[in-house]
C-alpha cells in the first residue's frame, strides 16, 4: 500500500467511526424515548397528553395556525418524499453518479422500513381531539412523517453539500423543515411528541450512518474526498 492509499484508508475509517458515533449518539436519545414509551411512563404519557391538548386548543383557536399546519405537513408525506428520492436517484444516475444514487435509495428505503418496522413493534394508539382536524392509519410511534422528511431532508443535504462553501447552513435548513413537519403532525393530533422526537432522531441516525458507509466506499475505491465524508 503507498502512503496515499493507506492515508486514503485511514481517514476513511476515521470517516465511518465519526459516522458510527453520530448514528449511535442520535439513536441513543431514541432508545430511551422508545422504552419509556413501550412502558407508557407516567411522567411521558402526562406530558404527552397535555401537549395533545394545548395542540388542540392552539387549533381551534387560530384557522392560520391549523391551515399552516395542514400544508407543512405534506412537506414529510411518505409519497412525496418517496418520489424526491425516485427522481433524485434517477438525476443521478443520468449524470453517472451510480453511489451517490445507491445512496439516496438506502437512505429511503431504510427509512420506509424502519418506520414501518418499529410502527408494528410498538402498535401505539394515536392522540384523539374532542374535535378530530385531520386522521391518520397506523399507529403512532414513531411518527412515518417526522422519521421520513428528517432522512429525506438531511439525505438531500448531503448530496447537495459538496456544491457548496459552507454546508452547515444547508444542514440547518434540513433540520427546520423537518422539525416543522414534526410540529404541525403534533399540531394536527394525529401524533405526540415522543412521535415525533423519536422520528427525527432515528431519521438523522440513520442519514448519518449511511453518509459514513458512502464515504468510506469513496475512499476504497480510490475517489477523492469530498464534503461529504465531512
Amino acid at each position: 500500500m503507498t502512503p496515499t492509499q493507506q492515508h486514503a484508508a485511514e481517514r476513511a475509517g476515521g470517516r465511518l467511526l465519526a459516522g458510527l458515533l453520530g448514528a449511535l449518539v442520535v439513536l441513543a436519545a431514541a432508545v430511551p424515548l422508545g422504552i419509556a414509551v413501550r412502558a407508557e411512563h407516567p411522567g411521558l404519557v402526562e406530558a404527552d397528553q397535555a401537549a395533545s391538548r394545548a395542540a388542540e386548543r392552539a387549533t381551534s383557536g387560530s384557522d392560520a395556525l391549523l391551515l399552516a399546519a395542514e400544508l407543512v405537513t405534506y412537506l414529510g408525506d411518505p409519497w412525496l418524499v418517496t418520489l424526491g428520492s425516485l427522481l433524485l436517484a434517477l438525476l443521478l444516475l443520468h449524470a453517472g453518479r451510480r453511489r451517490l444514487a445507491l445512496f439516496v435509495v438506502a437512505a429511503r428505503v431504510g427509512a420506509q422500513v424502519l418506520s414501518s418496522g418499529l410502527k408494528e413493534v410498538y402498535d401505539r394508539a394515536r392522540p384523539v381531539f374532542d374535535e378530530p382536524v385531520a386522521t391518520a392509519l397506523g399507529a403512532s410511534f414513531p411518527s412515518g412523517h417526522s422519521l421520513g422528511s428528517a432522512a429525506f431532508y438531511a439525505m438531500l443535504a448531503v448530496v447537495l453539500a459538496p456544491r457548496l462553501t459552507r454546508a452547515w447552513p444547508l444542514l440547518v435548513a434540513a433540520a427546520a423543515l423537518s422539525g416543522l413537519v414534526a410540529a404541525s403532525r403534533v399540531l394536527l393530533g394525529v401524533h405526540y411528541p415522543s412521535d415525533v422526537a423519536a422520528g427525527l432522531l432515528i431519521g438523522w441516525g440513520w442519514v448519518a450512518l449511511c453518509t459514513a458507509v458512502f464515504a468510506v466506499w469513496r475512499a476504497e475505491e480510490g475517489k477523492p474526498a469530498d464534503r461529504v465524508g465531512a
